[in-house]
């Protein structure tokens, strides 16, 4: 399965092709029926500017699953069905995210500017 995905412009600096991805297939509870795995194929070398005015990227993921579910009751995915996908690009622990803050308020103590 192909799933072509629109990345705002802030987004895109730390995805590239080869990075694992989650797409969320939006008619189906995640929850319950969870995603397919897939990998970032490719991205737009230059912004899309769409009908509203908007500028994205366009990003190509491929999953190696065409369809959720189990094999006995596989849940079809058709064309023009929306999804979300979630690209990892690194991992963080719980005290990474509690730090920040600190870590921050740290090298800017005691500065002026």
């Amino acid at each position: 399965l192909l799933v072509e995905a629109q990345v705002r412009p802030a987004d895109v600096a730390f995805l590239r092709p080869g990075l694992p991805a989650t797409v969320k297939i939006t008619a189906y509870d995640f929850s319950i029926y969870g995603g397919l795995a897939g990998t970032v194929e490719n991205i737009s070398a230059d912004t899309i500017v769409d009908e509203r005015g908007e500028s994205f990227y366009r990003m190509r993921v491929r999953t190696a699953e065409s369809s959720l579910g189990t094999a006995e009751k596989p849940l079809e995915i058709i064309p023009g069905m929306t999804a979300e996908v979630d690209v990892i690009t690194g991992e963080k622990t719980v005290l990474d995210y509690i730090l920040k803050p600190i870590l921050k308020a740290r090298n800017h103590a005691l500065r002026e500017r």
